[in-house]
């Protein structure tokens, strides 16, 4: 009898993150931009009300963390479960960063946002990680996982679209 090794959580969700990697697009920006983009949307005001802080140290993955999972994010199924309104705005921000990032400097954010919820997210903090996959010249196609304790618990993918701009 052949034993296999189990991974342990904290291995799958490296593997995990590493397979959306292979199937991103880049982000269209340097190191240096990356950074500059991510402390200025870190300091927009409903970043620091939901606690949560973006990660673009990646130059083909977006990450969203939220470090410590508060009272307020909580109440989903009448649990200590993260609410879903609060996984969708997490959803929208790793999403909508993802597809944002493909179209530097143009006006743009989410269209389409579909939520697969697996399992209640029960622990002490979450991270989402959101990639571009495909984009033509005004759409991108997004795909994003997210984790609490190192276990999948839903998957979103969307669409982010340039903005009109009036004639």
């Amino acid at each position: 009898m052949v034993r296999r090794k189990t991974a342990n959580p904290a291995e799958i969700e490296a593997l995990a993150r590493d397979a959306l990697a292979a199937r991103a697009l880049p982000i269209r920006l340097s190191a240096e931009k990356r950074r500059a983009w991510e402390t200025e949307f870190n300091e927009i005001p409903g970043m620091s009300y939901m606690g949560c802080r973006l990660d673009l140290s990646d130059d083909r993955v977006v990450a969203v963390r939220l470090p410590k999972v508060e009272p307020h994010h909580q109440g989903g199924l009448g649990t200590d479960a993260v609410n879903g309104a609060v996984l969708a705005g997490f959803f929208d921000i790793a999403l909508g960063v993802a597809g944002v990032l493909q179209f530097p400097g143009r006006a743009s954010g989410t269209v389409e946002l579909s939520i697969k919820f697996m399992r209640p997210s029960l622990g002490d903090s979450l991270i989402a990680y959101a990639v571009a996959l495909r984009r033509s010249e005004n759409l991108a196609f997004v795909e994003s996982e997210l984790y609490c304790a190192h276990r999948l618990c839903a998957v979103a993918t969307g669409m982010v679209s340039t903005a009109a701009v009036p004639t």
